[in-house]
């Protein structure tokens, strides 16, 4: 497990400006981040460029592409680019919302975790054993059985998943850093526990937190659609990219479109998200992926 960077002597402002340009000059990087928020746009903007109700039946069922449904219908008649468009949001829902718990619970467990050491450090650190004894999506799945199937309990599952990859990341950061002399010297001029790590650790190991983020919403894309072709994900008729993965398996002989274009957007979203994940460890790294704190879905290496 390799230290994070020690900070630079340079004002946060110009890092940030540094960073950005670093993660800029990554053609891939872009390439994923204007995917990216085309796909939010598509999203956000559904009741107005989608072509029909995704819960209408408006033709016959599993129709080819064609002139009026542009890339067919399903089983039940239904525009399958439609269904498409809103089940973008399941996905990126899923994907937000996975990162925020996980981020929201884990972080603060290791920044209290390698700041105060200790009993803390032990007990916390227990704690995240103990959710790494169950694997990811094995605890997704019971959680969605006992809690039930629904948007926000998907999300919970999948959030709390996440938390020890967070909390490992940030307790790791956390140790390398708390005592450097930037972080005394808060101590010295009378900065209290609680702001000496709100404000003077914490935005120095945000780098390697940020790209957690991003691998975790990619891994929250995987787990949501998965457990929506096990019919434990958004409940239909909504749409869901996993739910019509699930429905065209059925169907694949007879209409082989059906399947193809919700794996190709799953395909497309994880390949944009991790494009985006590859820069910012770049930008962070200071243009070497051999630098920093490299994470991957497992958690800092």
């Amino acid at each position: 497990m390799s230290a994070p960077n020690p900070p630079s002597s340079a004002p946060p402002r110009r890092r940030r400006l540094a960073a950005l340009r670093r993660f800029a000059r990554s053609r891939s990087a872009v390439v994923g981040a204007v995917g990216l928020l085309l796909l939010v746009a598509v999203a956000l903007l559904a009741p107005v460029i989608a072509p029909f109700d995704p819960a209408a039946q408006d033709g016959e069922p599993l129709l080819g592409p064609s002139g009026a449904h542009l890339l067919g219908t399903d089983q039940l008649g239904r525009d399958i680019l439609s269904r498409l468009i809103y089940g973008a949001r399941a996905s990126l829902v899923a994907a937000a919302g996975a990162a925020a718990v996980g981020a929201g619970i884990g972080v603060p467990l290791g920044l209290l975790a390698g700041y105060l050491g200790r009993w803390v450090d032990a007990v916390a650190m227990r704690l995240v054993d103990l959710l790494l004894a169950v694997p990811g999506i094995l605890l997704a799945l019971v959680m969605i059985v006992v809690l039930g199937p629904g948007r926000f309990n998907l999300i919970l599952a999948i959030g709390i998943g996440a938390v020890p990859e967070f909390a490992r990341l940030t307790r790791v950061a956390t140790l390398g850093i708390r005592d450097r002399d930037f972080v005394l010297a808060a101590r010295g001029m009378g900065a209290s526990t609680p702001d000496t790590m709100l404000r003077t650790v914490l935005p120095n190991v945000l780098g390697p937190i940020v790209i957690q983020v991003v691998v975790t919403a990619s891994m929250a894309v995987v787990v949501e659609a998965g457990l929506a072709f096990l019919g434990l994900g958004t409940p239909p008729p909504a749409p869901s990219w996993g739910g019509m993965l699930q429905d065209a398996r059925s169907y694949l002989y007879q209409s082989p479109s059906y399947g193809l274009f919700p794996g190709l957007c799953l395909v497309l979203t994880v390949f944009c998200l991790d494009r985006i994940g590859r820069g910012l460890q770049l930008a962070v790294s200071g243009g070497s992926p051999h630098l920093g704190t490299r994470v991957t879905s497992g958690g800092a290496v």
